[in-house]
């Protein structure tokens, strides 16, 4: 994607419409003009006057919110309004509600403290502050109560003895890396956004940070099983198949763990059919009934002492045969119709992998022999995505790493436990040479078959100041960045690009780690000193 290209167009009048705010230059070297409900006011650089204490600026930043904050240089016992802006650093929105408490502390242990209860406007607290004695303070300001309090550091506050002119090169600030004098020196190229102008729009910062940035390739690619991780899950011997003893039939689908019973095979003894198990059943009960009528006549002729003992056991012994026959042919019969299930007599049908069940070949009731196929198993939780890289580009990777992959119309997807399995060194049919890496997949949600893209690393890269690539912008021609210095202070910063990797950017020259850029709203911004150019300097906000 290319930077966004700003067209030589006079349209900060346009800009400053839709925000509804004036675009400002500066007043002076210390600080803006507000009325008293905070709003930013327009006035003219003639209306200052001596009389009016000097103003401080100060701009932090802590993990939750970003504070700027305007205050006349402290005297102690006199009264001064704090100007305070407080931004969500999560999405960049103005609080909007307190308390918030400012808590003053000396280098020898004395505390002043000021809360103000109620916020003025969105974004905005308004406190009058009246320090009471002389000194260096520590300041912090603690947003809310209780345990989602948020507190926030401002630097060191050096309060004057009455009478005792501040020191000129106080700014009310310490120079920690996170705290920022904002006192608007006149300087080429310093834009003023004021945080309402902000808080209107899609707006974010980000700071640079030094890394290590590798050139990205994007290539089809497409999931496919790892070798020797599929299996078949086979009859352990001929019966009629029915589902576990507690649970349903299993269907292509559905997730089972090694060991898993999937069915049980009822052994029918070598019956086949249904019609051959009905004519042993209709053979048994006629033996049944033939021994029955035999007995029957051999106990009357024992009775009448024509035959012995012996035979009448005889034939007791052929009856109690035939009748347990028919019982076992009306039980096979049974169970092949679901009549009978004897649990006991089932051989389980267990899964010889964990993982998905992609066919059954097989139904409930159906008859099987020994060793048949009765469902196929993928053990799917880790796959094979291959990459398929044109040969042209093959002299570009050397390490290859840093995994993306999205399907058609989605996100990119980090796969971080990616793992290089090999790279071809041939083209297929296609014309592509494989890539091929193994890729946890405990979810299941990279698909055997289903076609993606991927990104990943080339080896070849730099240590650069790296930003976002929406912190890009083509400024006829030139790259630029936006930079903030202070809650409402920015500037154009010309900078030298060097790789591209996906969404990030390497800064060879212009920009320094931890300085902060605008990834959105920077061309509105921009347009915002194309604004102050034509005006010129001597407005307040």
């Amino acid at each position: 994607m290319n930077p966004i290209t700003l067209p030589r167009r006079r349209l900060w009048l346009a800009l400053a419409a839709a925000l509804s705010l004036p675009l400002s230059g500066c007043l002076d070297d210390h600080g803006h003009a507000h009325d008293e409900n905070g709003e930013h006011v327009e006035t003219r650089a003639d209306d200052a006057t001596q009389d009016e204490p000097p103003m401080r600026a100060v701009t932090t930043w802590s993990r939750e919110l970003e504070l700027f904050m305007e205050y006349p240089a402290p005297t102690a016992g006199e009264p001064g309004r704090y100007i305070t802006h407080l931004t969500h650093l999560s999405d960049f929105s103005p609080v909007l509600s307190g308390p918030l408490r400012y808590r003053f502390e000396r280098e020898d242990g004395h505390v002043e403290e000021h809360v103000a209860e109620t916020i003025a406007r969105d974004g905005i607290f308004l406190p009058t502050i009246r320090i009471d004695e002389p000194g260096h303070y520590r300041l912090a300001l603690t947003l809310g109560t209780g345990d989602d309090a948020l507190t926030i550091e401002a630097g060191h506050v050096t309060v004057t003895a009455p009478g005792e002119a501040a020191a000129a090169d106080d700014h009310g600030h310490d120079h920690d890396r996170d705290a920022h004098d904002d006192g608007h020196h006149d300087e080429a190229g310093d834009i003023a956004f004021l945080k309402e102008q902000q808080w209107r729009m899609d707006f974010a910062v980000q700071q640079a940070f030094q890394d290590f940035i590798s050139e990205r390739l994007s290539v089809p690619a497409r999931i496919e099983p790892r070798p020797g991780q599929s299996a078949e899950a086979a009859a352990p011997a001929g019966g009629l198949l029915v589902p576990p003893e507690r649970g349903e039939w299993k269907r292509p689908g559905d997730r089972v763990e090694a060991g898993d019973v999937l069915a049980r095979v009822l052994p029918l003894s070598g019956a086949e059919d249904i019609s051959r198990l009905d004519l042993d059943l209709t053979e048994a009960r006629e033996r049944v009934s033939l021994a029955r009528a035999e007995r029957d006549r051999v106990q009357r002729l024992f009775d009448d002492g024509v035959v012995s003992e012996k035979r009448l056991d005889q034939a007791q012994s052929e009856y109690r045969v035939a009748q347990q026959a028919l019982e076992r042919a009306s039980t096979r019969l049974g169970q092949l119709e679901g009549a009978h299930d004897q649990s006991k007599a089932a051989v389980a049908l267990r899964a010889p992998i964990g993982g998905v069940i992609t066919a059954s070949p097989r139904a409930a009731g159906e008859v099987v022999a020994a060793n048949d196929p009765v469902f196929s198993l993928l053990d799917d939780s880790r796959v094979w995505l291959k990459a398929m890289a044109y040969p042209g580009d093959m002299n570009r990777i050397q390490r290859p790493g840093n995994l993306l992959a999205r399907q058609a119309g989605g996100r990119w997807q980090r796969l971080p436990d990616a793992e290089l399995a090999y790279v071809g060194t041939r083209t297929e049919e296609n014309g592509t040479v494989p890539l091929v890496f193994e890729v946890p997949n405990p979810d299941g949600r990279l698909i055997p078959g289903t076609a993606w893209s991927a990104a990943f690393s080339t080896g070849s890269g730099q240590q650069a100041v790296v930003v976002p690539k929406s912190a890009i912008l083509d400024d006829d021609g030139i790259a630029v960045v936006i930079v903030q210095h202070g809650g409402e202070r920015f500037e154009r910063r010309q900078v030298e690009t060097g790789i591209r990797s996906g969404e990030r950017v390497a800064i060879t020259a212009g920009l320094q780690p931890g300085e902060r850029v605008v990834t959105q709203g920077a061309y509105t911004v921009l347009l915002a000193s194309r604004g102050e150019q034509d005006i010129g300097h001597g407005h307040a906000h």
